[in-house]
């Protein structure tokens, strides 16, 4: 507290000292005047004169250096609008990258789309041949399903099985079921930016190089996924071919001569050959592995299709379902004289009266009484085959009848050199009866699920 006042003291002295009162006497014309000046007037003029002169220095120095201060000015000016400047095209050329990069990245995603999609077309193509191809026996398989003594198929379209109750030589193992690969159906009107579209949406909120990542990951699942699914088709349709020649085998045909038969008789083609190895697409590039494999499938359908159509053109069905075999085809005893003999059909002995049926389409060459067969029809079935059917106890049919399958020809009876009420059936190839068992048992692979 004595400090402050010390010091306000020295404060008020030292004021006091330097602006005591001062008077100021002027004489004029034999008069004297005077006047006096305060302290603190003579403190307000001192103030007054301390800021006139800073003035008077400060505009003096500007007048002075006026243009120095004015390039001063103009130089930081300067390098501050270059910095902006400079800032502004770094900004813009990162823009421009990220921008470019974008560009190229969107052209190839657009690119690779376009491919997947035509891929994607390929095998729609590819599957909706598959069906239909496959759809060839069909028919015979739905009128043999549920038939007493068959083993009832699942619904239409499920399985594909060919060997399946047991192994047939030359075949390697079961087929599969039927390959059905989701989400293959392409929407034609979204246009070739369709899929880019709906991953660029799938990446809204990722950074530029995490959307990057992630659409090149997804179009490369695409792809594998495409790869896929046609190995898997590639590998069944070889398979399926192997088990179609296996089963034809099994009834004594050559499945080659009969397709080369089947070959001939389809619809007139023609055109230059162009090797498809050398083919070249209209954009320029070459065909790829892909294509090509999408080539091999298709003429594995194309086999399969002329096989199934070979496989139509054999009895692989029974006339009779339900009922077993009583007398196998080869030597037997005689049941009238005990004697060894040659039995050239199999008989099936059921109820008298029972539908007997065509196992495949023909035309009917006899219908009437024959000797030792009593009651007796033969159909052509084409391509040499015949087959017989005797001991009717009715006939349904009249020679020039062209019969469907599975259409009746007669009734089960005992008509003729018998025993009892059976069916005795033959088949005949090229003029030679043969064993009818073989294509009854092939017949089981293709019109019967194990």
């Amino acid at each position: 507290m004595s400090n402050n006042s010390d010091f306000s003291g020295s404060v008020v002295r030292g004021f006091r000292r330097v602006f005591t009162e001062r008077q100021f006497y002027l004489r004029s014309h034999g008069q004297v005047q005077f006047m006096a000046l305060s302290a603190w007037t003579q403190a307000v003029l001192a103030l007054g004169a301390v800021f006139f002169l800073g003035w008077v220095g400060f505009t003096s120095v500007n007048v002075v250096f006026q243009d120095q201060i004015i390039a001063a000015k103009d130089r930081k000016f300067i390098r501050m609008q270059s910095a902006y400047e400079q800032r502004i095209a770094e900004m813009q050329s990162s823009y421009d990258e990220v921008s470019t990069e974008m560009v190229l990245a969107q052209s190839r995603f657009l690119s690779q789309t376009s491919d997947l999609e035509a891929k994607h077309g390929l095998l729609a193509d590819l599957l909706n041949h598959s069906r239909e191809v496959r759809s060839q026996l069909d028919d015979m398989r739905k009128k043999v399903a549920g038939l007493p003594g068959t083993n009832k198929r699942k619904a239409d379209g499920e399985t594909r099985i060919m060997l399946r109750p047991a192994p047939v030589e030359g075949a390697f193992r079961e087929s599969r079921v039927q390959v059905s690969p989701p989400h293959l159906n392409m929407n034609s009107s979204s246009g070739q930016g369709g899929a880019y579209t709906d991953l660029a949406q799938a990446a809204d909120g990722l950074r530029h190089e995490e959307k990057v990542a992630f659409m090149d990951h997804r179009l490369e699942n695409l792809d594998l996924v495409q790869q896929h699914l046609v190995n898997r088709i590639e590998e069944e349709t070889d398979l399926e071919i192997k088990e179609i020649e296996s089963i034809i085998r099994m009834t004594g045909f050559d499945p080659d001569a009969m397709a080369e038969d089947m070959t001939l008789e389809a619809v007139a083609e023609g055109g230059p050959f162009i090797n498809f190895a050398d083919t070249v697409l209209p954009d320029g590039e070459t065909s790829e592995g892909f294509d090509r494999q999408i080539f091999r499938v298709a003429t594995n359908l194309d086999r399969i299709s002329v096989l199934n159509q070979a496989l139509r053109q054999l009895p692989l069905a029974k006339p009779i379902y339900g009922i077993e075999t009583t007398s196998n085809f080869g030597a037997r005893v005689d049941p009238f004289n005990r004697k060894l003999a040659f039995h050239s059909g199999i008989d099936f002995a059921g109820p008298y009266g029972t539908k007997v049926h065509a196992p495949m389409a023909g035309k009917v060459v006899y219908a009437g009484w024959r000797g030792a067969y009593g009651r007796f029809v033969e159909v052509d079935h084409g391509n040499g085959i015949k087959t017989r059917y005797a001991h009717l106890a009715s006939i349904k049919v009249k020679v020039g009848d062209v019969v469907e399958f599975r259409e009746t020809l007669g009734k089960v009876g005992s008509s003729g050199r018998s025993t009892g009420p059976h069916l005795h059936y033959e088949v005949w190839v090229d003029g030679k009866v043969q064993n009818p068992a073989k294509f009854l048992k092939a017949g089981q692979y293709v019109l019967e699920e194990g």
